[in-house]
């Protein structure tokens, strides 16, 4: 399984000679990183590797993970290619896409502001190589614990809140081989400060995060 990070979340996981894409186009929100414009062209013309797409899915829609004008403009072009979003489905379920078979739970958004769409977790698999992708779940081991039955996946992906407690820090060590903290902005500026407490907590804690990774580059390339 061959991985790439083209933008904020979004994921383009090749396998058996298919691509899943997931939480991607997204939409231009600074400080997160937007799906180039020059990488869209190529995966709307179906330029290789984007001429095996065979499957579109999002953990959810809010626009850092979901360009909505550019998905539509996708679809009319491609509209057998399926595209999964989590607002009408079941509790949880599970989604075939090509080789990979997509098990997804609902696990709330990590707390905001304003109201959060439905939010999924999922793991997905296909040659017997398996990904977890928490997305922007809140920190809740206790969830993450009850849709993993205690599976270990090859990869997982986090949002950078979960370096910040021992219990989700100990919760990614149980749940992967190997973890990969992503959605991640611009290093210059970051108005969160979510790089000052990433880089933090990396010094704290490194026998903790020792297998932790994290990828702020567009494209990252990762091989499982």
């Amino acid at each position: 399984m061959h991985i790439t990070l083209l933008c904020n979340a979004g994921l383009a996981i090749e396998c058996d000679g298919s691509v899943l894409l997931v939480d991607l186009p997204n939409c231009d929100l600074p400080p997160f990183a937007w799906l180039a414009q020059g990488e869209w062209r190529r995966i709307l013309d179906q330029m290789p590797p984007y001429d095996r797409v065979c499957g579109i899915y999002y953990s959810h829609n809010h626009p850092d993970h979901c360009d909505t004008l550019r998905l539509e403009e996708y679809r009319k072009r491609y509209p057998e290619i399926p595209v999964f979003f989590p607002d009408d489905r079941p509790f949880k379920g599970t989604a075939v896409m090509g080789p990979f078979v997509i098990s997804y739970e609902r696990i709330d958004h990590a707390p905001m502001d304003a109201p959060a769409p439905p939010h999924v977790v999922s793991w997905i698999r296909a040659n017997g190589t398996c990904i977890y992708i928490a997305a922007d779940a809140k920190l809740d081991p206790d969830a993450h614990r009850a849709f993993l039955k205690g599976r270990v996946a090859d990869g997982a992906f986090w949002n950078a809140m979960y370096l910040s407690r021992p219990e989700t820090r100990l919760l990614m060590k149980e749940s992967a081989v190997n973890n990969w903290i992503y959605h991640m902005p611009d290093q210059n500026p970051d108005p969160y400060g979510i790089w000052k407490k990433c880089n933090n907590n990396l010094a704290r804690y490194p026998e903790d995060l020792k297998m932790v990774h994290i990828l702020s580059e567009y494209p990252s390339e990762i091989e499982l």
